[in-house]
């Protein structure tokens, strides 16, 4: 405590009448475009107990080589009130928030202007990329709401937990074209099942790649009378990710990707129009161009039938034991996804094509989705009919690529 009040006092007083105050970074490169949080400590080196409110926001400028933006740092106050008792010799801190740009990447300096007199700060940016955790990362408010509880002024926001756990997982669209069945759409979406800040995905943080998954492709018939839906495709699964196996940081242009799993797949319907199947899987994904520029994947799956077809033995047949999905393009840009599976017989496949562009691109980032084309030739875009061949065209929104 001694030893932090003799470096607080280094620096400038700016409240006067025995209060000190001096901004801290945060201590380890960030990504560009990320959340970033600064502390603001007051430090009274008098004798007497003081009374200061920290102010609602910083101002000034952040500077890297000649490239320059206006900053401004509003207060995080979490439940806590902006006027505090400093108690004498100690000192008080909060924290205060602020979104980088997302071309700022490199060494930073921040100088603050208002309040006047304040210590400028140097941030590490580095392009997105997936930033090693380290010691100095603050306490969720899981964490916070487990030690503490409701009544220290820390409720469980569950909402909040719930968005730091989902993620997305298939593309996530919906299109529509001119033939019947006209709109086609997909939700998918993955949920981490070990709380990531927990005291057991610290000890063993394997266990953190396990996760349930949902997806659901649903055809939609405009054109059918009540404009009824033809067909959707349910499928649950348990799946195991390890992710960033080889490469990954944002100096490499590779990156290697695994994951595992067992899926449910049926359409809901009864009698001879019922299809369901069951598979255990293994895909790898292969990463090639860094984070920040052309990029092409490679996601080989194949899979096992568990257990046998009885319901619709010959779906094998179209189906196939392998497909492969390849992703050609920008991460922030326009992409080039193309699905292929191939079943027992070389004329038994299929191939989906699909175009996306990122409408954030276009009017300054005030739209979050993607423009999305695709189009599909083969057997098995609709389970009921999985061995009928059809062609479709169809032009949506995707929300998630």
């Amino acid at each position: 405590m001694r030893l932090a009040a003799l470096l607080l006092l280094v620096v400038s007083p700016v409240m006067g009448q025995g209060i000190s105050m001096v901004v801290s970074g945060p201590g380890v490169p960030v990504e560009s475009g990320s959340r970033v949080t600064a502390r603001l400590t007051l430090l009274n080196d008098s004798a007497t107990e003081l009374t200061r409110t920290f102010p609602d926001k910083l101002t000034g400028r952040m500077v890297i080589g000649h490239q320059e933006w206006n900053v401004e740092l509003q207060l995080r106050t979490d439940g806590e009130a902006a006027e505090v008792r400093v108690l004498a010799g100690r000192f008080v801190r909060r924290e205060y928030e602020f979104t980088l740009p997302e071309s700022a990447v490199g060494r930073a300096l921040v100088e603050l202007t208002e309040p006047a007199g304040l210590n400028p700060i140097v941030i590490e940016i580095l392009p997105p990329t997936v930033i090693a955790e380290t010691a100095t990362k603050k306490e969720s408010r899981l964490v916070r709401f487990l030690k503490d509880g409701e009544a220290k002024g820390q409720p469980f926001d569950a909402g909040a937990f719930f968005k730091q756990h989902i993620s997305g997982y298939e593309p996530f669209y919906f299109i529509a074209g001119t033939e019947s069945p006209n709109a086609k759409f997909q939700v998918s979406i993955k949920y981490q099942l070990l709380n990531r800040e927990s005291r057991l995905a610290e000890r063993a943080p394997a266990l953190a790649g396990f996760h349930f998954a949902y997806s659901q492709t649903s055809l939609w018939d405009w054109n059918g009378e009540s404009a009824p839906f033809f067909d959707s495709s349910y499928r649950p699964e348990m799946l195991y990710l390890w992710e960033r196996v080889w490469g990954g940081k944002s100096t490499d242009w590779f990156r290697i990707d695994l994951q595992g799993g067992a899926q449910h797949e049926s359409n809901g319907k009864g009698g001879a129009d019922s299809r369901s199947l069951n598979i255990v899987y293994f895909k790898p994904t292969l990463t090639l161009g860094k984070p920040d520029a052309l990029q092409l994947s490679l996601s080989p799956r194949v899979w096992v039938y568990a257990p046998d077809l009885d319901d619709n033995p010959d779906l094998e047949d179209y189906r196939g034991y392998v497909d492969l999905r390849t992703v050609v393009g920008w991460p922030k840009g326009l992409q080039l996804s193309a699905i292929g599976r191939l079943g027992d017989d070389h004329n038994r496949g299929s191939l989906q094509l699909d175009l996306t562009y990122p409408m954030m691109k276009l009017l300054a980032g005030s739209f979050s989705f993607y423009l999305h084309a695709q189009y599909f030739t083969g057997y098995g875009e609709s389970l009921l009919l999985y061995n009928e061949r059809g062609d479709s065209f169809r032009l949506g929104f995707s929300l998630f690529r």
